[in-house]
């Protein structure tokens, strides 16, 4: 009878300690998996900076040639390129990948505000890179 208990506590810790491992396991997933999201959407407009810069630099040209009047939409194009370019560089120097010292569900909430910032600064890139793009098919 004895065996038999010792079998079951046994059995019942077994239980208890997979049960645990794995939703640690999970939380951990959770915190990949927000964090690899962060990352894809930085990483979506990442590799337009370059064009980004080069489309300022076209629109500040083609608007030193300009009459007052019609230089100001090229004049605000090469000012929301600039301010698109800078906010990504701001988000990166601020942003936190490694987690160091939070818990999972410290992590999980920095990482779904970090996602927040992060979309705005690809929805300004993009925007910016469509505004440029259109005045300078049109001139």
């Amino acid at each position: 009878m004895k065996i038999e208990q010792l079998l079951l506590f046994f059995m019942i810790g077994l239980i208890l300690l997979s049960c645990g491992d794995g939703n640690k396991g999970n939380e951990q997933d959770v915190v990949e998996e927000k964090k690899a999201e962060v990352i894809a959407i930085h990483d979506e407009v990442m590799p337009k900076m370059g064009q980004l810069k080069s489309y300022q630099n076209q629109l500040s040209a083609e608007a030193e040639g300009m009459e007052a009047q019609a230089a100001e939409a090229f004049i605000q194009a090469a000012r929301k390129c600039e301010e698109a370019y800078e906010g990504m560089f701001v988000w990166m120097r601020q942003f936190d990948a490694s987690l160091e010292g939070m818990s999972e569900e410290e992590s999980v909430a920095y990482l779904e505000e970090q996602r927040e910032k992060v979309v705005v600064v690809n929805e300004d890139i993009k925007k910016a890179l469509s505004e440029a793009e259109l005045l300078l098919e049109e001139k």
